[in-house]
């Protein structure tokens, strides 16, 4: 009986250990958007006729998950999610390492750093960044004229 309760107890506290292990910092966790990015030293906030906040907005879970959040009504954004797995994890202190993985196996895993800088996640690349700020609720869009837009990007050019 002794044998019992002790192997209990330490498979207990080995798994509160593991738990404890694997917390994540809730300041990352919930909706993130756009507020602008900055290309060259300039400053924008609307894309192509877009705001940058429809664009670029996604949802940080505690679990681990990240899902991208487009306003863009388009098969092709709706269906990022179901084609890949979005992961998150704290690489460093104010940094998170996102790794995206395509679930058919047919691209390879890419991994992206996130800076937590000023209350914002900063996602920088050479000379250009995309500011986020953590809401509520994302900003609501007027999806008609958005999807509108969209759909004349993405079929400039086609016959």
């Amino acid at each position: 009986m002794k044998k019992i309760l002790t192997f209990t107890l330490t498979a207990f506290m080995l798994i509160c250990c593991l738990t404890g292990c694997g917390k994540r910092d809730p300041k990352y966790i919930g909706k993130w958007e756009a507020s602008y990015m900055i290309i060259s030293g300039q400053k924008y906030e609307n894309m192509l006729g877009l705001p940058i906040s429809a664009v670029f907005r996604f949802e940080i879970k505690g679990d681990g998950k990240l899902e991208w959040k487009s306003a863009v009504d388009n098969t092709i954004i709706e269906n990022a999610n179901d084609d890949t797995d979005i992961t998150w994890k704290e690489k460093e202190k104010d940094v998170i390492q996102v790794k995206v993985s395509d679930r058919k196996g047919k691209e390879k895993s890419r991994t992206m750093d996130i800076k937590y800088i000023d209350d914002m996640l900063v996602i920088e690349s050479d000379d250009s960044s995309i500011n986020l700020v953590k809401v509520d609720e994302f900003t609501p869009i007027d999806t008609d004229a958005l999807n509108a837009a969209a759909g004349v990007i993405q079929n400039f050019g086609v016959n």
